[in-house]
């Protein structure tokens, strides 16, 4: 799939990866459709900073909303034309002083799954479905069609899970979640395949970007314990690069492709490190 002249829907679009994605995509001549949660006017000013014109568009819109994120897509096709996938980057990680008391986590797993999970299926299920109407459904009143067997590639959607999709004691709530991520992607891309449409997922490790800014300095010190190479949170632009070779190469479909620099999500246990509880020092239980 080529990026150039063709139009992407950036979830997350205006921060963290999907604002470097939204940058990435861009510069290299695809037209974005950016869906977040921020106020519409800071939105459209971040699109007007791509510094594309019309090719960038801002949509405020929640994900787990299925109805605006249908209307959104169909938006897209109207306004920018030529949709050709998207990268799903939108997702929460909401942690809580940890406990013993896994019941405490219930709240925030229900609303981690309905974000992470639940969005994710709709976005990609709207997305596709836009990408699929011309050919399976060419009069509009069938949605029993034949799929589309040709060899012609018509799409490609990129999520976003996580190496706490091998999920581990901290990430009890989120990791579950992005596991979901993983099965969704695998999914679509076998449901999708007789369409021409491929899907896949990344795993990033710790990306710094707004939502890890207020961690400690757990990370960094498990990233030097735990990783290979390099040691280090990375950049989201040191995403996008994976980003863009799952665009442009038609042969990877239905995997998940880990860039967390060989880091293994590992639980210390009481007893280590002076005998301090490793638990205590966590910025808290996802």
């Amino acid at each position: 799939m080529k990026i150039s002249g063709n139009t992407f829907v950036i979830t997350g679009g205006t921060g963290g990866i999907g604002g470097a994605t939204a940058r990435s995509l861009s510069s290299q001549g695809a037209s974005v459709a950016l869906f977040d949660i921020i106020p519409q006017e800071k939105g459209q000013a971040f699109a007007q900073e791509l510094g594309v014109g019309d090719k960038a568009k801002y949509y405020k819109v929640d994900i787990t909303d299925s109805d605006a994120v249908k209307a959104a897509v169909e938006d897209v096709v109207a306004s920018l034309g030529n949709l050709k996938g998207a990268v799903h980057c939108a997702g929460v990680a909401i942690k809580r002083e940890w406990t013993n008391d896994i019941a405490e986590s219930i709240p925030n797993f229900k609303k981690m799954l309905d974000i992470n999970v639940t969005g994710t299926f709709i976005v990609n299920a709207h997305v596709a479905d836009a990408i699929n109407k011309p050919l399976n459904h060419p009069d509009g009143s069938s949605k029993h069609a034949p799929f589309w067997t040709s060899n012609e590639e018509r799409g490609v959607i990129v999520n976003f899970a996580s190496a706490a999709a091998n999920p581990y004691a901290r990430v009890l709530s989120y990791g579950p979640t992005k596991t979901a991520v993983v099965g969704i992607t695998k999914s679509f891309s076998d449901f999708l395949g007789p369409s021409g449409i491929r899907v896949v997922s990344i795993s990033p490790s710790i990306v710094v970007s707004a939502m890890t800014a207020n961690f400690s300095t757990y990370f960094s010190d498990d990233l030097l314990k735990t990783a290979t190479f390099p040691r280090v949170p990375l950049t989201a632009d040191q995403i996008t690069p994976t980003i863009n070779y799952i665009i442009e190469n038609v042969g990877v479909n239905g995997i998940d492709i880990p860039v967390d620099g060989g880091w293994r999500l590992v639980s210390l246990k009481a007893g280590i490190e002076g005998g301090k509880d490793p638990r205590e020092l966590a910025p808290g239980l996802e």
